[in-house]
């Protein structure tokens, strides 16, 4: 016995050929019939299961790739510690110890109140630069130190609240308005002179 079926569709065709050969008596060849019909419907699915196998191993080695990705992703991460640090305090700077009033005359001939009568230096550099260019004109003093700039500023009771006295003396020559012909002695140029001149015309 032949059975042959043709199955069309868009691309392909399908074509299945069942044969049986037996001798049976001719009261049995019902059951016969009926056991080919069974074993006819119980392919299909069994083929369909095969299919169904076969996507899901698929799936599964999908899936497992996935798994390896996300096991090396989470390999690569490096962990980073983003605890801000505690900042460092900045120690007060210590005041230094004033200098010494220096026992200078003061007063006599053009004194140092006279020289900066008029005038008005707003900054601890431009009273500097004032009481420097004062020893030298009128006191024949080129070089002056902190213990000068400070008894000057005593002298005409300006405030006398600075740090370190020396400071704006180192600053003034950065500047380049005084030069060191030695250590710790600070002598006024030309171009300090310039300034003090300026202020004593009404300058700032």
């Amino acid at each position: 016995m032949a059975k042959g079926t043709t199955g069309k569709s868009t691309g392909t065709s399908k074509i299945r050929f069942i044969m049986v050969e037996a001798e049976i008596a001719d009261g049995d060849i019902g059951q016969i019939t009926q056991a080919i019909q069974n074993a006819l419907r119980t392919s299909s699915p069994a083929t369909t299961s095969q299919r169904l196998s076969g996507t899901s191993l698929k799936a599964v080695a999908r899936d497992n790739e996935a798994d390896d990705e996300e096991e090396f992703d989470e390999a690569d991460v490096v962990e980073v510690d983003v605890t801000p640090k505690p900042q460092r305090q900045r120690t007060p700077r210590t005041a230094k110890p004033a200098p010494d009033v220096l026992e200078l005359d003061m007063t006599s001939g053009t004194s140092l109140a006279t020289f900066v009568e008029g005038t008005n230096p707003k900054s601890h550099a431009k009273r500097f630069l004032m009481i420097a260019a004062w020893f030298k004109e009128h006191r024949d003093t080129p070089a002056i130190t902190a213990a000068h700039i400070y008894t000057g500023y005593r002298t005409l009771k300006w405030p006398v609240g600075i740090p370190d006295f020396s400071q704006p003396l180192r600053d003034l020559k950065s500047d380049q308005y005084m030069t060191t012909p030695e250590k710790a002695n600070y002598a006024i140029n030309h171009l300090g002179i310039a300034e003090v001149d300026k202020l004593r015309n009404g300058g700032d």
